[in-house]
């Protein structure tokens, strides 16, 4: 990738030695700020290479982490016969503090002239001109503003002149307002994170950038030519963006889970059972079928199947099936490739592809549209698929690890799901029980959920209050551990002593079994009409309140990021309920 960048001083265009530079002309000044010392020695190798060998003078003014010696170093390894430029005075290197200081004190006039000194040396001894580089992380807080004055005047100091400086910024030093004040002093400035560049866009690049359109014709169509490179390095830096993002997925689920083990709170024997299960099922490849209520923590066990695994060092990727539009979601889940559909520019990975020799969670796996069953049955018997949109194989060794709160035989039955894929994935059925059926391990979850809340809510909440106590294992808890997490992260917001306390109101009665409530997940999802006549005759009894005891999610018996998904897609507006 080249970005190529000029200057009224001169045409005579010289080889900057840094790809994502490209040419520079005479009197160009312009920065780096670099991450480590391998970022810059990297960078600075490259740049007095392209000067040596364009028989210019080179001199490079090193600071600590890098010392004189890493730098003849690392430049016997990039330049051929290198020892012979050193003894000729083709290159030298010297110690920043040497160079800027005297008696510890900055003169900006003194260094100058000795920039102007060492290229009147250079021009007769035959030198094209002088390369310089110069780093900064000597540089204390009291010597900023003179330095900053010096870095201006190095602008007009070299103008016109066959001198080249690249001043270079530790990004440690530096913060925001630090940035700013550099950017402004230079042409144009770039930046390399661990071998990542960036251009920053200063005032003078944006400048160099229109002045360059008065070169001539082969100057401007080598411009054209770069900033197509570019255009086309930005959509791929976009894919590969994108790529790193779903690469990621596990570690930003691991940070915001935290560890499984902490969230999995409770000994009670119905959660010990399950436990047991974990414990055995874990270590194997096979197949889990997770199944609970909403609420119930299906994702915490999925995650603990997978620490109990051989493959718990690779990812751990997590797909909410009923959040993807079906339109989408073989995409998602298969990938696809460029040009197979309106949108696809670049060829993009799935999530199957990213979990490869680790883990996927398919949540709600229930809500699969019938066409993409299909590609989950072939992968669970085959360990392959084939892209949207491609014609070869892809071949994958993952974990399948599906939950749902749905009663999958009666779907089976009814002909919303596959008979073959659920027999494929009920290879080992879990079934986590609700909170009402652990009412003993009540106690330690409002002690543990209490310590979290104080802790992010900065209080000092000692003891719960007895009866909240008692009213906690009186009560059924239909919406589960996600609904006992809700009514604590209340409390404690409202409690101001050192005791929490809970208002009765906010915990619902349990609801009729005889209750003319109907299941979402019960009605087809290509029939829009009926699934939307059933979600507003929800939010209509539950005056506009998808989440709760009493809110239309309840009612339906899903959970209430699915039903707001539904909502969205169908264009309901729940706020026409609100007084209905």
């Amino acid at each position: 990738m080249k970005t190529p960048f000029a200057t009224t001083q001169t045409n005579m265009m010289r080889r900057a030695g840094i790809d994502v530079v490209g040419d520079i002309p005479w009197g160009t000044h312009f920065c780096l700020f670099y991450d480590t010392k391998a970022d810059l020695l990297e960078t600075l190798v490259s740049y007095c290479k392209a000067g040596l060998q364009s028989q210019e003078f080179c001199l490079w003014v090193v600071a600590p982490p890098v010392t004189r010696e890493d730098a003849l170093e690392a430049l016997r390894q990039a330049v051929p016969s290198f020892d012979r430029y050193v003894p000729d005075g083709g290159i030298e290197i010297v110690p920043a503090r040497d160079w800027y200081l005297q008696d510890g004190a900055f003169d900006l006039n003194r260094v100058i002239a000795v920039w102007n000194e060492a290229l009147r040396r250079a021009s007769a001894r035959g030198y094209v001109g002088v390369r310089v580089t110069g780093d900064t992380a000597w540089l204390e807080r009291k010597h900023w503003k003179d330095f900053g004055e010096y870095e201006d005047a190095l602008n007009e100091s070299i103008a016109n002149q066959r001198l080249a400086v690249l001043c270079t910024y530790p990004l440690a030093a530096c913060g925001a307002q630090e940035i700013l004040d550099v950017a402004r002093t230079h042409e144009f400035a770039v930046t390399k994170r661990r071998g990542s560049w960036e251009v920053v866009e200063t005032a003078g690049y944006k400048k160099a950038k229109t002045e360059i359109k008065r070169l001539n014709e082969e100057l401007e169509q080598r411009v054209i030519e770069r900033t197509e490179e570019l255009q086309k390095a930005v959509e791929e830096i976009r894919a590969l963006k994108d790529q790193l993002y779903e690469e990621n997925l596990a570690l930003r689920d691991e940070i915001d889970q935290a560890s499984m083990f902490e969230e999995i709170v409770g000994a009670s024997p119905a959660l010990q059972a399950v436990l047991t299960w974990v414990a055995k099922v874990g270590p194997t490849d096979s197949t889990v079928l997770i199944t609970g209520e909403t609420g119930t923590g299906k994702e915490l066990i999925a995650r603990a199947i997978h620490k109990r695994s051989r493959r718990s060092g690779r990812a751990f990727v997590s797909v909410n099936c009923a959040a993807l539009a079906a339109s989408l979601i073989s995409s998602e889940l298969f990938g696809h490739e460029k040009g197979a559909f309106t949108g696809a520019t670049h060829r993009r990975l799935g999530r199957f592809e990213l979990a490869d020799g680790g883990t996927i969670f398919l949540d709600e796996v229930g809500e699969l549209p019938p066409e993409t069953q299909v590609a989950l049955l072939r992968v669970l018997q085959e360990r392959e698929f084939e892209r949207v949109g491609g014609t070869q194989p892809v071949r994958v060794d993952v974990r399948v690890i599906a939950a749902t709160n749905r009663d999958l035989k009666a779907a089976t039955a009814s002909g919303a799901f596959r008979q073959d894929l659920f027999y494929r994935l009920n290879v080992f059925p879990i079934d986590v029980p609700p909170l009402r059926k652990r009412l003993d391990d009540i106690l330690v979850l409002v002690e543990h959920l209490v310590r979290r809340y104080t802790r992010i809510a900065g209080k000092n909440i000692r003891s719960v209050d007895k009866k909240t106590l008692e009213l906690f294992e009186s009560y059924d808890w239909p919406g589960n551990i996600r609904e006992l997490q809700n009514v604590i992260e209340r409390s404690v917001i409202l409690t101001s002593g050192d005791v929490l306390r809970v208002d009765e109101s906010w915990l619902s009665k349990k609801p009729s079994q005889h209750s003319n409530s109907v299941e979402l997940s019960n009605v087809r999802g290509s029939d829009r009409d009926e699934e939307r006549k059933i979600i507003e005759a929800a939010l209509r009894g539950s005056r506009g309140r998808v989440s709760g005891p009493l809110g239309a999610a309840a009612k339906l018996k899903v959970p209430p990021t699915t039903l707001e998904n539904k909502i969205k897609a169908l264009n309901i507006r729940k706020s026409l309920f609100k007084f209905v």
